[in-house]
């Protein structure tokens, strides 16, 4: 009776080893020596294969598309020597020799040596198995996720992971309308939908260049530069650098995968002067009339902090606080208003709020409650401190004044097509609110334009035959582990916008802490935003006053500017060409010093300083 147990406990054992050793034999043949891998084992099952929708730009070139790869794989007991496979594949995968010497010897049956390797690798690999020189390493077919631009508009476009699923970017937004839907009919290939972006690959990948050009100049931490359609609010530049490329996206650290235009929060320094001087002007505090002496800084009785410029300006009005970035002129503006106006203005735009970009885990920034205010909150808000932005915060809240004061969405999904050309899905321009008057915008635009002429923070953008209307900045970075404002860390930033009294393109680039010779924003700011202008105007066919053909009697009649009139005090001689100087060394009561050639950048003693007998004015020209 004994014995009958045994045998049968021993048949069941053969039968059970037997079945084992046949699914892992029809395994093996499907997973590894099979060469349609996935998607020939699906269709011999019957089952649905999916293709995951591409990813265009607005031309419909393509930025992601599904492809169809080779991976690497071994059967661990038909491997010889691990060592010598080891070795030939490390040189073809450019891989760790180590790595893959270990898991060919640690691993048993079947293991993954690499994933979607490139077709050239593919055909060296074959070639070394038809000389039966790595036995046991087969290639398996995989559907896999392509980015033929590489690092090109990565922090836009995200990856995917090994199981074709988005995980950053518009990858993972979009996840669900690029997956295909998983029903059909046996061995029916489905396909996802097709994905429009506004993006335009030719702005993106010279702006991708322009971009990592700055980060290596000025030796910075991070650049980003954002490029829009001033009426759309469509991006058609998304860059930042260090950037990744998404094809082999597990090499990068998640430091140079972020999004950074939506996720990193730094105080934007003087350029938010444009949106809390607007604000203030909404308000009715200050006026274009109004005049604000500056010498000597902003030193209210009633609190024990001070702010002053880099320089003296003297007596200057409203658009002077921009042309020169004053500091001390804003603070003074910004004592005209009320904390709880201010706060809700600077919500208008849009700060302390995301911009519901088409992204996931976009940022909100920092924007206090007024209960929260210092003394001094109101005007270091003015100047740019004390409040946390985004890239793309600026970017959206800067279409107000190139649409008569309305905000706009800002948009990077163009549309959304069903793979046989149906559209599902059109984004269009949408209106947020209105924010400024359409009186206010346009002033915001002619002091941002004053800003570029000479003698403004933003002279060297000037790009001949169109005017542009730009505001730059400067800003101290916070360090939390000191309490205080770091003594060597800075941003650099400049916001440009064009035509300036019409704007089509608005560019925004930030330069976050500057290792080189300088790291004032108008030095090392402006010159990758006026590089991107160069190429973007041509491109587009914007209206340049160099493509204006005027008929005339032949006849040209050139106006020369005039010289303020010297009465009680020294005017603002800034923007003068030395030609219209000459009178002033008629004057009896002046001595006149002049430095270079060109128009007059800066004077000595500055505007509004009173006019006394045998006063000495210096002005230093470019």
């Amino acid at each position: 009776m004994e014995r009958a147990v045994q045998i049968r406990y021993i048949v069941v054992f053969i039968c059970m080893a037997l079945l084992a050793g046949a699914l892992t034999l029809r395994y093996a043949e499907i997973m590894v020596f099979t060469g349609g891998g996935a998607r020939r084992a699906a269709a011999q099952s019957g089952a649905v294969t999916t293709e995951r929708g591409p990813i265009l730009d607005r031309n419909g070139k393509i930025l992601a598309i599904q492809t169809e790869l080779n991976s690497v794989t071994a059967w661990t007991p038909d491997v010889r020597d691990p060592s010598r496979t080891a070795q030939l594949l490390a040189d073809i995968l450019e891989s760790d020799e180590q790595r893959l010497s270990e898991l060919l010897r640690e691993s048993a049956g079947y293991v993954v040596l690499e994933r979607g390797i490139s077709p050239t690798q593919s055909e060296q690999i074959e070639e070394l198995r038809a000389e039966r020189r790595i036995p046991g390493i087969h290639l398996r077919a995989e559907s896999g996720r392509s980015y033929p631009g590489g690092p090109t508009a990565a922090a836009a476009l995200g990856y995917v992971g090994v199981d074709n699923t988005g995980l950053s970017g518009i990858e993972y937004a979009y996840n669900e309308v690029l997956s295909a839907p998983a029903e059909g009919r046996p061995g029916e290939t489905r396909y996802g939908n097709q994905l429009f972006l506004t993006l335009d690959l030719n702005i993106q990948s010279m702006v991708d260049e322009i971009v990592q050009e700055t980060l290596d100049r000025e030796r910075a931490r991070a650049v980003t530069m954002l490029a829009m359609d001033a009426g759309t609010g469509e991006l058609l530049a998304y860059s930042s650098a260090p950037s990744f490329d998404p094809n082999n996206f597990t090499e990068y650290t998640s430091a140079q995968r972020q999004n950074a235009a939506i996720t990193r929060i730094y105080e934007p320094g003087s350029v938010f002067k444009v949106f809390s001087i607007a604000a203030i002007m909404e308000l009715g505090g200050i006026s274009g009339q109004d005049r604000f002496h500056t010498s000597g800084g902003y030193r209210p009785e009633s609190a024990a902090f001070e702010i002053r410029d880099i320089g003296d300006y003297g007596t200057i009005d409203t658009e002077g606080i921009i042309r020169h970035s004053s500091n001390v002129g804003a603070a003074y503006a910004a004592e005209t208003v009320d904390a709880e106006s201010f706060y809700h203005m600077l919500q208008m735009f849009g700060f302390g709020d995301k911009t519901g970009i088409e992204f996931s885990g976009e940022e909100r920034g920092l924007l206090r409650q007024p209960s929260a205010w210092s003394g001094r909150t109101k005007q270091t808000i003015a100047i740019g401190q004390e409040v946390g932005v985004t890239a793309m915060q600026i970017l959206r809240a800067a279409t107000a004044f190139a649409n008569h004061g309305v905000v706009l969405q800002p948009r990077i999904v163009h549309k959304v097509l069903e793979p046989d050309g149906t559209v599902i899905r059109e984004s269009r321009r949408s209106p947020q609110r209105q924010v400024l008057s359409p009186e206010t915008a346009q002033q915001m635009l002619t002091y941002m334009h004053s800003s570029t002429q000479p003698g403004g923070t933003a002279w060297r953008i000037q790009i001949d035959g169109i005017d542009i209307a730009a505001k730059t900045g400067t800003a101290e970075v916070f360090d939390a582990q000191i309490g205080a404002y770091s003594d060597d860390a800075y941003i650099a930033s400049t916001l440009a916008m064009f035509p300036a009294h019409d704007p089509e393109i608005i560019l925004y680039t930030v330069i976050e802490e500057p290792r080189g010779e300088t790291v004032f924003g108008g030095r090392i700011a402006v010159p990758p935003v006026r590089q991107a202008a160069e190429f973007i105007i041509p491109y587009l066919g914007i209206k340049t006053d160099r493509d204006t053909v005027r008929r005339h009697p032949g006849r040209v009649a050139v106006s020369r500017p005039r010289l303020p009139e010297f009465e009680n005090e020294i005017p603002d001689l800034t923007g003068l060409p030395k030609r219209s100087l000459l009178p002033l060394f008629d004057h009896d009561r002046i001595e006149i010093e002049l430095e270079g050639t060109g128009w007059v950048v800066r004077q000595d003693p500055p505007p509004g300083t009173a006019l006394r007998e045998g006063i000495r004015l210096r002005l230093e020209l470019e």
